[in-house]
């Protein structure tokens, strides 16, 4: 019994540091990403609807918000993201959803008729000593891969995102590199993500002579070494290319 209330009185003690030292937290970027798939033959009054929606309510930071549709990969069989950023737990206190009267009003009068089906809500935290991101930075499309880091290894996972990163600040590449952590618990499903960023699909089609770049700094044979070390510390990686709307 002793045992457990110092056990008790203790986690209280931690509980209580934790939510005192709230207020020191290093500022940082996290999105909230939410899916959301559109009725057949009403894609196009869903877009509007929700470009209109945005240019009311979404237009700031913290709730700026972007609506994509997810072009290739898991997802692109109808789905839409409606994303909200950058943001932080903060400012979520008094997002315009469920806060805002007008706000709510108007997606449930103008797109929730238009919808056949809302998936999950995720947040997802920036990793900025680790990514690139490239002057005014707002891309048309992304090339997103779905990671899931293998137990431990996030390390690992890391040291090889910053080798990355510090050859597109280097070479002062046009696209991004942002490294992104699910910031929920997600056990069964994907904890990491790279988005990577270009404008048009023809920018697929460039010769980065990215292999040659790395090894110019890595050495010879460290491209190589690069996926084996990948192998090693991930578990799964899935691609999805979206498409912002406009």
């Amino acid at each position: 019994m002793r045992k457990l209330l110092v056990s008790t009185v203790l986690m209280l003690s931690i509980t209580t540091i934790l939510f005192a030292q709230g207020t020191m937290v290093k500022p940082y970027t996290m999105y909230q990403n939410e899916m959301i798939k559109p009725k057949i033959g009403q894609e196009a009054a869903f877009e509007k609807a929700v470009m209109a929606h945005i240019a009311k309510f979404h237009t700031a930071d913290p709730y700026k918000a972007r609506l994509s549709r997810l072009d290739m990969g898991m997802g692109s069989d109808g789905w839409y993201m409606f994303s909200m950023g950058p943001t932080n737990y903060t400012a979520l206190d008094g997002q315009p959803n469920g806060n805002n009267a007008a706000h709510d009003d108007d997606w449930n009068k103008n797109i929730a008729p238009l919808v056949s089906e809302y998936g999950e809500t995720t947040l997802w935290r920036l990793n900025e000593d680790i990514s690139f991101t490239p002057a005014n930075y707002m891309p048309e499309k992304v090339d997103v891969w779905q990671i899931k880091v293998k137990p431990g290894m996030r390390y690992k996972f890391e040291e090889l995102c910053k080798k990355v990163s510090k050859i597109y600040a280097d070479k002062k590449y046009p696209f991004s590199f942002r490294v992104f952590y699910n910031d929920l618990f997600a056990q069964s499903s994907y904890n990491a993500a790279i988005v990577f960023s270009f404008n048009k699909w023809a920018d697929l089609d460039l010769d980065m002579a990215y292999k040659a770049d790395y090894e110019a700094v890595y050495g010879a044979g460290s491209w190589d070494n690069f996926w084996e070390d990948w192998r090693s510390c991930v578990d799964k990686t899935d691609e999805v290319i979206r498409s912002f709307v406009k």
